[in-house]
């Protein structure tokens, strides 16, 4: 059973940077982006522990890659057995930036 997906202000706002950035260069870039960062999101939705546990970041922090861009998120609970309620994106961020900088 798929769990509800949201995203976070910093999440929204990190997408769009993403894409008027690309889109400032080439529009159909940033549109293609733009779908694959939303289709990998989408897929924590069926499966929300698919991605890497990272508390090096956060404590709850998980990370998924879309390269060249991670998707930093948390399960609720944060756990690692029994269901998951929904899933919140924190950010969308370039991989090669510091990662522990963001919180």
């Amino acid at each position: 059973m798929a769990v509800r997906l949201v995203w976070s202000p910093a999440a929204k706002a990190d997408l769009i940077d993403i894409y008027v950035t690309i889109g400032s260069e080439n529009i159909r870039a940033a549109d293609r982006y733009y779908d694959q960062l939303e289709a990998r999101a989408m897929q924590l939705a069926d499966q929300p522990r698919m991605g890497v546990r990272r508390p090096d970041i956060r404590p709850s922090a998980r990370m998924l890659v879309e390269a060249p861009f991670v998707l930093l998120y948390e399960t609720i609970p944060n756990t690692d057995d029994g269901p998951v309620e929904w899933v919140e994106i924190v950010r969308v961020v370039d991989g090669r930036r510091d990662l522990n900088s963001l919180f």
